[in-house]
């Protein structure tokens, strides 16, 4: 049975914040002042930077689709069933929850942000985050 769903869409929140970061951290680079034999670490540390901004936006737009909150606690999600490891974080604006497949042992992360859905899906997600932590005293 499925306690909740929802159609998940970009999070401009999280692209945004993920932006904000990344360009942080290379105006960081970009402002250090660097001896002219450090040019090579220099240009490799800023795309390194690019490269993982990039990843980052990439791995944003992957998170779009359709999930499923069944009633064992346990999420249908890009066509696969994971199990939640561990207690929800929650924030005001975001839930991040640790899952992994089932019969698998590496577990990944998915951050749920409240602009990636309509709000009633966002409100009915975080009751029933917090019902279960309150009843399954955090473990799940």
């Amino acid at each position: 049975m499925v306690l909740w769903q929802s159609d998940l869409r970009v999070s401009w929140r999280a692209q945004w914040l993920s932006l904000l970061a990344h360009g942080l951290l290379a105006l960081f680079v970009l402002l250090l002042p660097w001896p002219m034999s450090y040019t090579l670490v220099w240009m490799l540390l800023l795309s390194l930077v690019v490269f993982d901004s990039v990843r980052s936006q990439r791995r944003i737009h992957a998170n779009q689709g359709e999930i499923k909150l069944l009633t064992d606690y346990h999420l249908k999600w890009q066509g696969k069933e994971w199990e939640m490891v561990g207690a929800p974080w929650m924030l005001r604006h975001g839930i991040m929850l640790r899952i992994r497949q089932k019969g698998k042992t590496r577990s990944q992360h998915l951050w749920l942000v409240s602009d990636s859905m309509d709000s009633g899906e966002w409100r009915d997600l975080r009751r029933l985050m917090l019902q279960q932590q309150a009843s399954g005293g955090g473990q799940v």
